[in-house]
């Protein structure tokens, strides 16, 4: 359990840093809603809500991380739960079966591709953001339906 123990110690570090940087993106974009609105239908405007929201959520997210490994650190059984179930044969084989980490990150990695291409085009920015968000959608259907068939 000591691996295991170590295991969950470095999943936290990870996540608090990820929490780090998500805060210091949030933090540089928060002068953005301060400043006086430029009126109409502005893209740079809806982009740069845009990118307040993604990072935001996904401090949201680490933060939930971070919480959830420290009640593990916690408590001794939990630890153990949290070995059966990362190892769990079957929950591997679905997420290998639905695509594995390709088809999630190649999905994470085109968000960040649109978020980039947004400074220069927002048809490519929205057509980037589309294909990211169908992968992950097909990634969790496929997921859903391997989970309830095996």
């Amino acid at each position: 359990m000591d691996k295991m123990r170590q295991e969950v110690e470095n999943k936290l570090k990870y996540w608090g840093r990820m929490c780090a940087l998500f805060a210091i993106l949030m933090s540089t974009n928060c002068w953005n809603l301060t400043r006086t609105t430029r009126g109409g239908d502005n893209f740079t405007d809806f982009f740069e809500g845009f990118q307040f929201g993604i990072a935001l959520a996904f401090l949201l997210c680490a933060i939930f991380k971070v919480a959830r490994y420290r009640k593990i650190l916690k408590d001794e059984e939990a630890i153990r739960a949290y070995y059966i179930k990362e190892h769990d044969e079957r929950s591997m084989a679905i997420w290998n079966k639905s695509g594995g980490t390709v088809l999630y990150t190649c999905g994470v990695l085109i968000i960040g591709a649109a978020v980039v291409a947004g400074y220069f085009n927002p048809v490519v920015f929205l057509t980037l953001l589309a294909c990211g968000l169908f992968l992950l959608l097909v990634k969790q259907g496929l997921c859903l339906y391997y989970c309830k068939t095996m």
